[in-house]
């Protein structure tokens, strides 16, 4: 017997939470019907079990705790889960200060120093890596 959109809600919210876009995009790839996935969503989120700035907020957390990573990097893999402008915004702007991101900053070249030795004072590089890392130069 095969699962209810609801009882397959649960199952993927029992793995790691997801964002209301993600959970929409994982019940569609199991071909339920439009009108159930809806439904499913708005019980979800009526037992709160399905918050997208909960999830912004958790999932901004555990990129600062496991990447030394800037504030558009977060901005961007929030917006890859479908989260909201307004609620990014409010995520990343809550999570760390100018001077927080400046240290993450400093932070994250000392390791690229580290492990770029030959090319430890090349300016350029830096700022290229701290780019790809999220950082902006309001941030350095």
């Amino acid at each position: 017997m095969s699962k209810s959109p609801k009882e397959h809600a649960i199952d993927i919210l029992a793995r790691r939470d997801h964002s209301i876009h993600e959970m929409r995009m994982k019940l569609k790839r199991k071909i339920f019907d439009p009108e159930a996935i809806e439904d499913t969503i708005v019980w979800l989120q009526e037992k709160r079990l399905l918050n997208d700035a909960d999830f912004a907020q958790k999932k901004a957390e555990s990129i600062m705790r496991t990447k030394m990573a800037g504030p558009m990097y977060i901005k961007n893999k929030l917006r890859e889960a479908g989260v909201a402008g307004e609620i990014i915004d409010d995520v990343v702007q809550n999570i760390a200060d100018a001077e927080e991101w400046g240290i993450r900053a400093q932070k994250a070249i000392e390791q690229w120093k580290r492990a770029h030795v030959k090319h430890a004072e090349d300016k350029t590089r830096q700022m290229r890596f701290l780019v790809s890392r999220g950082f902006d130069r309001i941030d350095l």
